[in-house]
């Protein structure tokens, strides 16, 4: 673990590999930057040295001092700092679930000056828009979820079974991150709004793999084939894992990184 500033905020992150890192990974909604432990490992011993980032209130990351602070613009703004921060000009952009989103603000938002090579979106999604509730809902949101204790919202037993490709110390690791989520983290996720990413995705030159497991209980299949549609056919890639939930970062990473691999080899000229 090592930290890096990024604008007010230290962010904590997690680098893998002998040279400067050309993937950077983006976590998700309730995750750190430790889901990404063997994938950056299996990355490394394929030639793609890697930095994963805790975003603002994961890990040991500083929390942020507003609710707007928890939502994917404030996400994508952190980000890029710690990137520019780490000296990293050129890149994949990985990002699972809710950091596909992340992903989308940093590169239609904050890409100006960083090469993007390509990017992985693992489980995250259409990109469609998401309106963010009226004053009074979010009020009733805010109310509701700051007086709940945070918590993964899987059983210790269930979730290791969705994180059996982590070894145990990094599994204790990350429940414990999981477990001491800030109530505001999960707020400022829960009443943020989505702009459409449709116009960039149909226009966009980037080549893009579209990853899921076809049992994801959280993002639904469908949902991610919808931005895989979106994508031009000449830069559109897509694999699906028979029989995997939403975490196959953590729960088949030896099998998703072999297809990121792949993918890598042939499109960003590493």
């Amino acid at each position: 673990m090592a930290f890096v500033k990024s604008g007010d905020q230290q962010l904590e992150y997690f680098a893998c590999g002998d040279d400067t890192p050309t993937v950077v990974l983006i976590h998700g909604a309730g995750s750190s930057a430790r889901i990404w432990h063997t994938t950056q490992h299996l990355l490394a011993a394929a030639g793609y040295p890697s930095v994963a980032i805790s975003l603002p209130g994961a890990g040991a990351s500083d929390r942020a001092e507003a609710l707007d602070g928890y939502q994917p613009l404030a996400y994508a703004k952190a980000a890029r700092g710690a990137i520019d921060a780490l000296g990293v000009t050129r890149c994949t952009l990985f990002g699972h679930s809710l950091g596909v989103s992340n992903v989308l603000y940093l590169v239609t938002e904050f890409s100006e000056g960083l090469d993007i090579d390509a990017m992985i979106m693992l489980a995250g999604g259409s990109g469609d828009r998401r309106d963010a509730p009226g004053e009074e809902e979010k009020t009733a949101i805010i109310r509701s979820m700051m007086a709940t204790s945070p918590r993964s919202g899987l059983a210790r037993d269930d979730w290791e079974v969705l994180h059996k490709g982590l070894n145990p110390t990094v599994q204790d690791a990350l429940w414990a991150d999981i477990k001491a989520n800030p109530p505001e983290r999960a707020t400022g996720q829960r009443i943020s709004g989505r702009k459409d990413m449709t116009p960039f995705l149909n226009a966009t030159d980037i080549h893009t793999l579209v990853m899921s497991g076809d049992h994801d209980s959280v993002v639904p299949l469908s949902a991610t084939l919808g931005m895989y549609h979106k994508l031009r056919p000449e830069v559109a890639h897509l694999h699906v894992m028979h029989g995997v939930d939403h975490y196959p970062n953590a729960e088949v990473p030896d099998a998703m990184t072999s297809a990121c691999v792949h993918f890598l080899d042939k499109y960003t000229g590493s």
